[in-house]
């Protein structure tokens, strides 16, 4: 599980996930980003809901920006942000490689399935 490169991509996400907080409802998409990702940690055995969960984790980190745009629009946040907002992003990038190598697996094991 831990040696497969997916693994360590969702865990770099995980760790990246929790490191920014803004405000509540941003707080609340990273934690379920993270949730995601340590629980497509757990599905190597079924690589195509592992690849399931990436997409979700990537969908919500992406969302987290439209929520922050939003806030920024009202006035509950300045439009003048520290760097770390760019992690959500970054931890997008790397589920959306970890959903990438799951599915080669997939690929790679049908493949072996037609050689049989």
């Amino acid at each position: 599980m831990i040696q497969r490169k997916q693994t360590l991509f969702l865990l770099v996400a995980v760790i990246l996930g929790m490191v920014f907080f803004l405000s509540w409802p941003l707080f609340v998409l990273q934690m379920l980003a993270s949730a995601l990702c340590v629980y497509a940690i757990f599905l190597f055995k079924k690589r195509k809901q592992q690849a399931a969960f990436c997409l979700a984790a990537i969908v919500v980190n992406l969302v987290w920006y439209v929520v922050l745009a939003v806030q920024i629009q009202k006035g509950q946040l300045s439009a003048h942000l520290p760097y770390t907002a760019t992690l959500p992003i970054i931890a997008a990038i790397f589920c959306f490689l970890a959903r990438k190598g799951v599915l080669d697996d997939e690929k790679l094991v049908r493949a072996a399935d037609h050689l049989r």
